[in-house]
């Protein structure tokens, strides 16, 4: 009876007190063996980090190199992936040498100790190593300048190796040796608190949160290009030759020179192309663990149709696009950019992709503007870098009155639009795509006026003839096709989720939430959550339609991108057995991934925020709140304030994980919050206290206070 003296808001608190830690879990099978033995079994198991993207590029860095590298030796070998996830080294050397998997892909550095314990492939990335310290006015300047220098590193790292090598120099240099379970960005994290005096670092990593930092910096490259390889067992001398030659085969190896400017061979000799854009909905951004935009897809299907790997660079402001370029930075800029005469003095441009209309956009409630004399008096808050700052300095004389604001030009043009709809500002202009976007998403606005046509091009250096041509083929022979327009409708037409009210959901005076009650409950019961919030999760994700398939492209009922089930296990998403199996294995996973000394409601909510957004975003949303004053431990007005702050770009381009529609995973865990409350108030009106099952079989005296969900 002790559900019934529960209410609903509360009882969410509990859901899954049943959950996680205290249930049993099969152990991974164990076993070794060189190929011989992984061909017999025709599976090959990666051990890799959890997240397959742990930062957004800043510079043309492989974020998710290790995975690209998991999947295609797999491939070149003609095995299964498996993919086995850890936390830290200790952990994946464990799991190494016990047999759970084959191969360690993790950006591990080669290092005498390390190579005592196992085989190393040849290298595939060579990276320099910082230090990081607080920003005073004597610095280091030197390895000579380390002496009498405390720096706190763990002792299993490779940087612990490194000081080691230094302190043969330097012998009053102090190594302070921290726990294994303390990671690279805890140190970083420490030492701006005033815990630690310094530490080592990774450049990719420490470009990656030094916009965290103000009080920090990276004074001094302690060891160059230290060598990256995979890991193996020191036995599997085969499975090494093979992995070898498949490495070098596929020139995975590269050293840390940043700067090219040759064209279309040099970058077939390298195997990359480093695309030049701007993080925002349009362009390229982080959803869901994925990569994704419609520039980013068009350059990516462009990249794999010429064997090459695909790497972004983001500038920090527009106006940096083309001198990125230019410097070698970069090969091609791909940021929905409009072909403009200045522009085409800077850079060459490919024959346009795309044809839009620059419109004047008003709130959907605003006055109507029939023509370019309606202007007058009117003010439009545009960047001056924009092609609309232009098109309307053209117009200025002959509109009396007309008035043209400048906003910072790091500001994206969704987020002015954001402040139309708000009504911080009057106009402004976008193209029409932009609009589509937006709209989609369910902004309030509308296009007053179109002003003229406008044509959108790739800028590519103007020495570089044979990329350009390329470039130009790929548009003649894509423009309007299948992948073209599909891609058009993903990120312009589809409708984005939207909040469903109560009284739509289908639920039956026999108590039955859906036609899938039974599976919630089966996998309820085997990953120990409440079927109830899993229903709910199910009913907010694709309204119980198995053939459901997200704007980017999440399958079934559980709504589970496909390289996520692949990971997980499953290949049929739209099966309801194995979609409702997938999205309640990966909550299980995402769960767990949060502190356990936080209360499982609070964790349950940020496990349902990742499963929208990504756990990445979750962890800048958690970060963002505590540099704010609010509680980075409590979900309700604390992270969810944080999260809608992502996708402005004061907060955002501070972020590792970059620009996030962040009011998308506020409305997600409310929404499932409400239908969880009326789910369960719906099956205590319907059936007799009797016939349901306590919420937790393990739940004993009062249930904890409620979160505020103010």
């Amino acid at each position: 009876m002790l559900h019934r003296m529960i209410p609903p808001a509360l009882m969410f608190l509990c859901a899954f007190v049943q959950c996680s830690e205290k249930q049993p879990i099969s152990a991974p099978p164990k076993y070794t063996g060189d190929l011989p033995q992984l061909q017999a079994r025709g599976v090959l198991r990666v051990i890799v980090s959890e997240e397959p993207i742990t930062y957004i590029p800043r510079q043309a860095e492989p974020v998710t190199l290790d995975y690209d590298i998991a999947h295609s030796l797999a491939d070149a070998l003609k095995l299964k992936l498996e993919l086995v996830k850890a936390d830290n080294y200790v952990q994946m050397l464990e799991k190494l040498l016990e047999g759970e998997g084959d191969i360690i892909a993790s950006s591990l550095t080669i290092t005498p100790d390390r190579e005592k314990l196992a085989a190393f492939s040849v290298p595939y990335l060579y990276v320099d190593e910082y230090l990081i310290t607080a920003r005073t006015d004597s610095l280091p300047e030197t390895v000579a300048d380390l002496a009498g220098m405390e720096i706190s590193v763990r002792q299993s790292s490779s940087y612990y190796q490194t000081l080691i090598d230094v302190q043969k120099e330097v012998p009053s240099l102090r190594i302070h040796t921290v726990s294994d379970t303390l990671g690279t960005e805890d140190l970083v994290k420490g030492i701006a608190q005033g815990e630690y005096k310094a530490t080592l670092c990774d450049a990719h990593l420490w470009h990656a949160i030094a916009s965290y930092y103000d009080n920090l910096v990276a004074p001094l490259v302690v060891a160059e290009e230290r060598p990256l390889a995979l890991m193996m067992r020191p036995n599997d001398t085969q499975l090494k030759v093979m992995v070898d030659e498949y490495l070098l085969a596929h020139q995975f190896t590269r050293h840390r020179q940043q700067t090219f400017t040759d064209d279309l061979p040099g970058l077939k000799e390298r195997r990359r192309l480093r695309m030049i854009t701007r993080n925002n909905a349009m362009t390229y951004f982080i959803y869901r663990g994925q990569q994704i935009g419609f520039e980013y897809e068009l350059m990516k299907r462009f990249a794999s149709q010429h064997n090459l790997g695909l790497e972004i660079v983001i500038p920090n402001s527009h106006a940096e696009l083309l001198s990125y370029l230019n410097e070698g930075r970069g090969d091609v800029v791909a940021s929905a950019m409009t072909i403009t005469e200045v522009r085409q003095e800077q850079a060459a441009f490919t024959q346009p992709y795309n044809e839009v209309s620059e419109l004047v956009v008003v709130h959907a409630d605003g006055d109507s503007i029939a023509s370019l004399q309606d202007l007058a008096g009117r003010t439009i808050h545009v960047r001056a870098s924009s092609s609309f700052y232009t098109t309307l300095m053209a117009l200025q004389d002959s509109i009396k009155g007309l008035e043209i604001a400048i906003v910072p030009d790091d500001v994206e043009t969704e987020d002015i639009l954001a402040g139309v709809e708000e009504g911080i500002y009057d106009l402004t202009m976008c193209d029409s795509h932009l609009l589509d976007i937006e709209r989609a998403y369910g902004r309030r606005l509308k296009a007053a006026l179109s002003i003229k046509p406008t044509a959108l091009g790739w800028a590519v250096r103007k020495d570089n003839s044979e990329l350009l041509a390329a470039l130009n083929e790929y548009i003649k022979e894509e423009k309007g096709g299948l992948f073209f327009n599909m891609m058009k409708k993903r990120y312009f037409k589809s409708t984005r989720a939207v909040a469903r009210a109560k009284d739509s959901m289908r639920v039956g005076l026999s108590g039955q939430l859906s036609p899938y009650d039974e599976l919630a409950k089966k996998y309820a019961s085997q990953y120990g959550q409440d079927w109830r919030l899993i229903t709910a999760q199910m009913y907010q994700e694709s309204r119980f339609d198995p053939e459901a398939v997200s704007w980017v492209g999440a399958q079934g009922l559980m709504q589970v991108m496909p390289s996520t089930g692949q990971d997980l296990g499953f290949t049929d998403l739209h099966e309801p057995q194995e979609s409702i199996h997938a999205g309640v294995k990966y909550m299980r996973q995402l769960i767990n991934r949060f502190d356990h000394n936080l209360p499982m409601e609070v964790r349950i909510r940020f496990a349902l925020a990742s499963y929208n957004a990504g756990y990445g975003h979750v962890l800048d949303a958690r970060r963002l709140a505590r540099e704010m004053g609010w509680d980075p431990n409590r979900w309700f007005g604390h992270v969810e304030k944080a999260m809608r702050l992502l996708s402005q770009p004061d907060y955002y381009e501070r972020a590792r994980y970059g620009f996030c529609r962040g009011g998308q995973p506020v409305h997600y865990v409310r929404n499932i919050q409400n239908f969880y409350d009326a789910y369960v108030e719906i099956l205590n009106t319907t059936i007799p206290a009797k016939a349901t099952q306590p919420l937790s079989s393990g739940f004993v005296g009062s249930p904890p206070a409620a979160e505020d969900r103010r």
